[in-house]
């Protein structure tokens, strides 16, 4: 009987043991954040690559969450991976759009900076400080949390222009008479008064009065235009705000989504009282709510959302809200077009950059073709994933094809994220342009049906 019962203990200890091993491998001071190349992310044995938590793509690399051993282990079969920070829990980072070599010396001023690939360092601050309330207003900036999860494979990208999804085949965009009606209603007077009325507010800052109040007359507009409409509520550092989204469901696929987006949160160096932000991205807010007008007038067989986002300026957290809900709920969105600065031009004749990853390369194709088809307008297309610092970036996370149209991808308004980003420095000619080709790119996604 005492011979058994020292069984039983000796059982029981090692069993304990093994839990405390285990727990120890898996503690928060076991894992560090790392920067993994590209290659190696994809050949990695799975019983390695199932502890590793993909945090954020970049053209050429991951940022993961790994665990010590793993990384040991791999280093060991030859995978090379820099630790950007061994002790990353109850911080804060963020991505920064850094194009100028200066750019890195200036974060190291602020707070903790590693280079990332091409134009992109990671930041972050030791009492764990939001970027946008000690970095120069100049930087763009993108929130990256260790509870971040991205897709890593491209099960779900539409290459051909076509949803994967049987039943709910996206057709050609071939020209269609009924878009170039809808394309010749957009008035350069709605889209001036819609951008006069949001920099009236004085400031969208997220964290304001304004871009409550703002985000209040987003709502009523849609509304009005007999558009089911939601408040979409989300938490960002102390704060909170809300994404203002409006549904036309469609008629044959209505479970299908094109999304039109745009952020209406607005940003300067005296952001709390004077952030007018009516290039950026009171421009691209003016469009989708001008778009909507018109589309809400017709059928279509797929569903059209039209979401205007909030606290883009703090680190996208009101598109990353919404695109990591949109994937846990299993949305399925066939193209995400994102619009942000659309008015500005620092040449004649200014084109538009689409910005998109490898997988969205189609929805850029389609900008060329409507182009041909119903707007003369000079496009430019950049392909690098490594552009991230816009809402369309967290729905590419999460595997979706997203393109970001904006005047210029390298921003050279010389009023960006200055209080002097007012109406009177933008050519409503260009941003008029901007919004018939989205017009037309958004109903040949959702297919027009006859009235």
């Amino acid at each position: 009987m005492m011979i058994r019962s020292a069984r039983v203990i000796k059982t029981v200890l090692i069993l304990v043991s093994l839990l405390f091993v285990l727990d120890l491998a898996s503690s928060p001071a076991n894992d560090v954040l790392a920067r993994l190349d590209k290659p190696a992310r994809t050949v990695i044995p799975s019983r390695l690559s199932a502890r590793i938590q993909t945090l954020q793509e970049l053209a050429s690399s991951w940022i993961v969450k790994i665990p010590k051993d793993v990384r040991a282990g791999l280093e060991e079969r030859g995978f090379s991976s820099e630790v950007l920070d061994p002790a990353p829990y109850g911080k804060t980072y963020f991505l920064v759009f850094t194009p100028r070599p200066s750019d890195a010396a200036v974060l190291e001023k602020f707070g903790r900076t590693r280079i990332l690939d091409n134009e992109t360092c990671l930041f972050w601050t030791d009492d764990g400080r939001e970027a946008r309330e000690v970095l120069p207003a100049e930087f763009k900036i993108k929130s990256l949390a260790l509870s971040d999860r991205v897709a890593t494979s491209l099960d779900e990208t539409v290459t051909d222009g076509r949803p994967r999804a049987p039943g709910a085949i996206l057709k050609p965009p071939v020209y269609d008479p009924l878009i170039a009606l809808m394309v010749n209603q957009v008035t350069q007077a709605n889209l001036s008064g819609a951008i006069l009325q949001l920099q009236n507010f004085a400031t969208r800052y997220a964290s304001t009065a304004g871009c409550v109040l703002a985000g209040d007359y987003l709502l009523n507009y849609f509304t009005q235009l007999g558009l089911a409409c939601e408040s979409d509520p989300f938490n960002f550092s102390s704060y909170s705000s809300r994404n203002i989204i409006a549904t036309l469901p469609g008629k044959v696929f209505p479970q299908y989504v094109v999304l039109l987006g745009a952020h209406y949160d607005s940003y300067s160096s005296q952001a709390a009282t004077a952030a007018p932000g009516a290039d950026d991205n009171a421009s691209g807010t003016a469009a989708v709510m001008e778009i909507a007008r018109i589309l809400s007038q017709y059928r279509f067989d797929f569903t059209l959302k039209f979401a205007c986002f909030s606290a883009e300026e703090w680190g996208l957290y009101g598109s990353k809200h919404y695109a990591q809900e949109a994937k846990a709920r299993g949305e399925k969105l066939i193209g995400v077009v994102n619009m942000d600065m659309i008015a500005y031009a620092d040449r004649l004749p200014e084109d538009l950059d689409l910005v998109v990853d490898q997988r969205s390369q189609w929805l850029a194709n389609r900008f060329s073709i409507c182009a041909a088809q119903y707007v003369a307008l000079p496009l430019f297309k950049v392909v690098n994933a490594n552009l991230r610092w816009s809402d369309h970036s967290p729905f590419w996370d999460q595997g979706f094809s997203a393109v970001c149209g904006i005047e210029d991808y390298g921003v050279p308004n010389p009023y960006y994220h200055k209080p002097t980003d007012l109406y009177t420095t933008l050519n409503m000619d260009f941003a008029t342009s901007v919004t018939k080709i989205v017009l037309a790119v958004a109903a040949g996604l959702a297919q027009t049906l006859l009235q």
